[in-house]
């Protein structure tokens, strides 16, 4: 009897022992942070694995409590209110409300939040997730908040509050493929397109063209017939109606002048193309040589300039040519432009175009009719900032 008496107390003292060790083992383990699955935990509480949280769905009005953590509203077309806890009495506490993908009603999380009355879910999934700091519960997040702007269009929005864009000093963009299609820079500039070829829109609404979004247009003039005369008659092979401007075979020099102002809408510098519209009076063979001048000057108000000496491009079209059909020849070899480098919209050209089909290139025996001369022009703004500068 002494003896199991004796064999017993070991057993008692020697598991008061290991109890004792466990105990310290655990109380040196909270003072450096208490791990799962982990001896080194780097934090007062550390998990080595996934964390597992109640669940709760609910279909009726409910006043949360310390056994929920994420609920599931799942009240159909019922609004229901979620009543969160007295915020005191909880510090530190998380919950997350979420709505069924089947609500369509409302739910309204009841309390004060982040200083106001309230939260109201409206949109299907939408959810919140909340943390009490012992004086109010704080949003932590809010997917699909009613704050946020929403791939199916919000409702409640007030134009004066509600924008999409930057309250500091950044620009703003939007992109289609991952690619920049809408720019707006810091100072208000819109711009349509990529970096370099795109629509601006500056701050004060003015319309600007870049790269290869400019666009064209035909600048027509209205001839004089001038010193060395042309003819003017019917069409070809009509002995009335309407009558237009021939340049005669066998008639030496025949010219028409005219002047041509640049439009507002021009991007200064830009080459421009003189283009003559024209018809053969005759079925033949043969080449038609035109013969272009022209002088240039920009209006400059501090500076006035004087208009240099006169340039001359000769072209040559070669035949053979049917009666009446509408020709164009470029008035610049190759229909390589007139250079504008430097030039302004407040700029004046001075030009002639003429024919003598007794030099040598021209050996179209017939007379040409006029039909229009244009220049072809890039077009980079509607107008310009200014009465005469761009």
């Amino acid at each position: 009897m002494d003896t199991l008496l004796f064999k017993t107390k070991k057993i008692i003292n020697i598991s008061l022992f290991i109890a004792l060790m466990l105990l310290l083992t655990v109380i040196a383990k909270a003072q450096n942070g208490v791990g799962v699955n982990t001896n080194s935990p780097k934090s007062n509480f550390e998990v080595n694995g996934s964390v597992g949280q109640t669940i709760t769905t609910i279909t009726t009005n409910i006043t949360l409590d310390e056994s929920q953590s994420i609920v599931i509203c799942n009240n159909g077309s019922n609004p229901i209110t979620v009543t969160l806890p007295t915020v005191s009495l909880c510090s530190g506490r998380i919950y997350t409300i979420k709505k069924s993908a089947t609500t369509t009603a409302i739910v309204v999380v009841s309390g004060t939040i982040d200083g106001t009355s309230n939260i109201t879910l409206t949109e299907t999934s939408e959810a919140v997730t909340l943390f009490s700091n012992g004086t109010e519960w704080k949003t932590m997040n809010n997917y699909n908040s009613p704050f946020a702007w929403k791939t199916t269009g919000n409702s409640g929005t007030d134009s004066s509050t509600n924008f999409i864009g930057t309250t500091n000093a950044m620009g703003f963009n939007i992109k289609t493929n991952d690619t920049t299609r809408l720019s707006i820079s810091r100072d208000g500039a819109t711009y349509f397109g990529n970096a370099t070829n795109n629509m601006k829109v500056e701050a004060d609404g003015t319309l600007i063209f870049n790269g290869t979004a400019t666009v064209w247009d035909d600048l027509r003039v209205a001839m004089d017939r001038g010193q060395n005369a042309t003819s003017i008659t019917y069409l070809p092979g009509a002995s009335s109606g309407p009558e237009i401007w021939y340049f005669r075979n066998n008639s030496g020099d025949e010219a028409m002048s005219f002047t041509v102002q640049m439009p507002h809408t021009w991007k200064e510098g830009s080459t421009i193309y003189p283009h003559i519209h024209w018809l053969p009076s005759s079925t033949a063979t043969g080449n038609v040589e035109w013969n272009f001048e022209y002088t240039w000057a920009n209006y400059d108000a501090a500076t006035p300039q004087a208009f240099p000496a006169i340039t001359t491009s000769t072209v040559v079209k070669n035949g053979p040519f049917t009666i009446g059909t509408h020709m164009i020849s470029s008035l610049t070899n190759g229909n390589a432009g007139i250079d504008a480098s430097g030039k302004k919209i407040s700029s004046i050209l001075i030009c002639r175009i003429w024919r003598n089909s007794g030099n040598a290139s021209d050996t179209y025996a017939g007379n040409l009719g006029l039909l229009s001369l244009d220049f072809h022009y890039e077009i980079n703004t509607f107008g310009s900032h200014q009465e005469y500068v761009k």
